[in-house]
């Protein structure tokens, strides 16, 4: 801990790059989300980041970590808050931060990716094309083998870097074009009107429902799924 703090001071000293905080949010350090925004603070650096609880492999069946809507929506205001008062980058990997910046600021407030925020017109408007879930969109995933999926977090093989070029597999893949659209999308998802903005976490979808176009059940918009998620685990357990 004490050699991770110094290699920050050192990294903030030197300013030669932007230096940023990251932790994953759950219930088990939820309460501590602002000692860890003003720890960031207090270390002078750039950026804060709440990363996105992605329950991949065995992580679906921890839905008890995992943020309830509620939580998360307290969790985004609580980073949009600190962004405005405190001056510092406070931003989250959950693209449901699109649509909490956009009420809270009239539109004027928009992250156009999960590393950067701004505002104005152009900046809505290109937050409604790579905003969001980037997924297919602004980036896909290269393992260490050639094979590439879509991102870090969703397991679906959509080429192999050994066979194809990367323009092809960029181009040609069904899945990521699949995935580029939001007009499809199931439940809340498909109906909301921030979803150009935010889209909603594929990759949750997909790890909790087997569906890339499911709802992203840590949305405040779709708790209905949350808790269909919180029964099947409940039912689970008692057979």
């Amino acid at each position: 801990m004490d050699k991770a703090v110094t290699g920050i001071k050192n990294a903030v000293a030197e300013r030669t790059y932007s230096v940023g905080l990251a932790s994953t949010i759950t219930r088990i350090n939820f309460d501590e989300l602002e000692q860890l925004i003003n720890f960031a603070i207090e270390l002078k650096v750039d950026k804060f980041f709440a990363f996105n609880f992605i329950p991949v492999g065995e992580g679906k069946n921890l839905i008890d970590v995992d943020l309830t809507p509620e939580m998360r929506e307290k969790m985004l205001n609580t980073l949009y808050d600190y962004y405005i008062k405190e001056g510092i980058a406070t931003l989250t990997t959950c693209p449901q931060y699109a649509r909490v910046c956009m009420m809270k600021s009239k539109g004027q407030l928009a992250p156009t990716s999960h590393y950067t925020t701004n505002k104005g017109e152009k900046t809505r408007l290109i937050a409604e094309f790579i905003g969001g879930c980037g997924v297919g969109r602004a980036y896909c995933a290269i393992q260490p083998d050639g094979i590439v999926t879509p991102c870090v977090y969703m397991p679906i093989v959509v080429g192999d870097l050994k066979k194809q070029s990367f323009k092809e597999i960029w181009t040609t893949s069904k899945v990521l074009e699949e995935l580029r659209s939001r007009e499809d999308l199931k439940e809340r998802c498909g109906i909301c009107e921030y979803r150009p903005a935010c889209g909603g976490c594929r990759a949750r979808a997909y790890a909790y429902f087997g569906d890339y176009k499911a709802p992203d059940p840590g949305c405040i918009n779709n708790k209905d799924a949350f808790l269909q998620l919180k029964e099947l685990k409940e039912e689970v357990a008692v057979t």
